[in-house]
């Protein structure tokens, strides 16, 4: 693979290569992007900051139903880019979602370039991005397939965490700079979460003996007060604007979250382990410790034993970190990939060069090494192909049962399918995946919205699925069905009875 060693033919290979990765990024993360309806909780509720936050013209204070989101309490830097997206970019869902792709894509990239970097080969480097690309639970809903903060989360971590090695690396205050100012976005995009990897930066730092010349040096405390300023200025700012917000940000996403169990998300503490090994990280949990072994022999590569070390420290700490809290859900695990990825492209690199470490007969040494570059590109061609069939043609999944019943109607009725005019929606349960698309058939001069189903009036025309709500309209009014669609019914009110 480096045979080619000129700079033309290097140059060939490497936008070669690149172009290979872009292609292979295209069908899992952009793929479909807007098949499924918005999803139920978070990316709903972030739909309806995104969409409240254009129509008030206020870009300091999140909004739901008109009034300051004090249940999510997030930073509005990614609610500030899908506002201004979804004004230009149909239908809804791509534009909820095209952030978290992009912000997936750049991750991946990210981590394909600094690996090339460290290892000075290519090949380590589109493997790295691979993996990271292959990784179930994190081109999956709540990573880069949806809405959601933590894709974007994922790569400001991700690029604060590469920006401090480079600085330990080389010195240079640039990489300082942009270590604190991606680390400054990342709390603007899910606050607290930005910071986990903190403590094994510190240790980092002690173990390479640069703590102390940190604290001595006048870009970190330029860096540092940038970070305040960027960060405390915008929670004073959003406190000021609104009262009580800093309060509902320390139970809802920092003792509260930690200390308490929050929604019932009340799990054990294996409960991410048991995640990534029977589901999230199915295919290359078994690798991790191969890579760190690996890489810890290196001896006599200082840089690739200290990539080692950095990323067990990033690893081991974090986990630690969202174990012992006591509110646990799945994705909180998603900032680990990109340092899973690193890990085990450092044990496929021991591979290709295992031939030099065992001093193989100079005669199999070629055999063995296509032997072992076929294994690794099959193996990994399968990977691509499973996450490209999880994700480029996405279903709701079966736990969810009818959830998205409305939403698949809503957006029909959207798209002209349906004619909802002086139609109430009615639904008992959480429903703000429902207004968005109320939102949007409002705006096109559809005169709908969600009713109270205990304050109906005869005359009403109401749509429900819910057997519940069915039950209780025709055991209320006299009815007239006016349309239905499977379990959808759409019914006129007559008199009471």
């Amino acid at each position: 693979m480096n045979s080619l060693n000129t700079k033309f033919s290097f140059s060939k290979i490497e936008i070669t290569v690149f172009i290979l990765l872009l292609f292979l990024m295209y069908f899992p993360l952009f793929g479909h992007l807007g098949n499924l309806t918005i999803r139920i909780w978070d990316e709903a509720r972030v739909t309806v900051n995104a969409y409240e936050m254009w129509e008030s013209g206020d870009l300091l204070v999140t909004k739901h139903l008109g009034q300051p989101d004090l249940w999510n309490t997030k930073p509005p830097l990614l609610v500030w880019i899908q506002s201004f997206l979804m004004n230009f970019i149909n239908p809804i869902e791509f534009a909820m979602r095209i952030p978290s792709a992009l912000a997936g894509a750049a991750t991946i990239l990210l981590i394909f370039f600094f690996v090339k970097r460290q290892t000075n080969n290519i090949w380590i480097g589109f493997i790295a991005a691979v993996v990271l690309l292959s990784s179930k639970g994190y081109v999956d809903v709540h990573g880069t397939r949806t809405g959601d903060y933590d894709a974007l989360l994922v790569f400001f971590t991700t690029l604060n965490c590469l920006m401090f090695w480079e600085f330990i690396e080389n010195r240079q205050p640039k990489h300082l700079y942009a270590f604190f100012f991606s680390l400054a976005l990342g709390v603007l995009t899910k606050s607290i979460s930005a910071l986990l990897f903190l403590p094994a930066i510190f240790l980092y730092s002690v173990y390479r003996k640069q703590f102390v010349n940190l604290l001595k040096n006048k870009h970190f405390y330029i860096g540092s007060a940038l970070f305040i300023i960027l960060v405390g200025g915008y929670y004073l700012f959003r406190e000021m604007a609104a009262p009580g917000y800093l309060k509902a940000v320390g139970e809802n996403e920092i003792w509260g979250r930690y200390l308490q169990t929050i929604e019932y998300h009340n799990e054990p503490f294996s409960f991410y382990y048991d995640h990534l090994v029977l589901s999230r990280y199915k295919a290359f949990y078994l690798l991790l410790p191969f890579g760190a072994a690996a890489g810890l022999i290196f001896k006599k590569d200082r840089r690739i034993l200290n990539l080692t070390i950095f990323s067990l420290l990033l690893i081991v700490s974090y986990f630690l970190i969202i174990s012992y809290s006591k509110t646990k859900l799945v994705w909180y695990d998603l900032p680990l990939y990109p340092f899973f990825a690193i890990l085990i492209s450092v044990f496929f690199r021991f591979l290709l060069q295992i031939t030099d470490y065992l001093k193989v007969n100079p005669l199999y040494r070629k055999p063995v090494k296509y032997i072992i570059i076929s294994s690794i590109s099959i193996f990994l061609s399968f990977q691509i192909v499973a996450i490209t069939q999880q994700s480029y043609k996405p279903k709701d999944n079966p736990y969810e049962g009818t959830d998205y019943t409305l939403t698949y109607f809503l957006r029909d009725a959207l798209n002209g399918k349906h004619d909802l005019k002086n139609t109430y929606i009615l639904y008992d349960g959480y429903n703000t995946m429902l207004r968005p698309y109320i939102y949007l058939l409002q705006d096109k001069g559809i005169n709908t919205e969600i009713k109270d189903w205990k304050k109906l009036e005869p005359g009403y025309h109401v749509v429900t699925y819910q057997p519940k709500l069915k039950d209780y309209l025709l055991s209320t009014f006299e009815t007239v069905i006016m349309e239905t669609q499977n379990d959808i019914v759409t019914y006129k009110l007559l008199s009471r009875k």
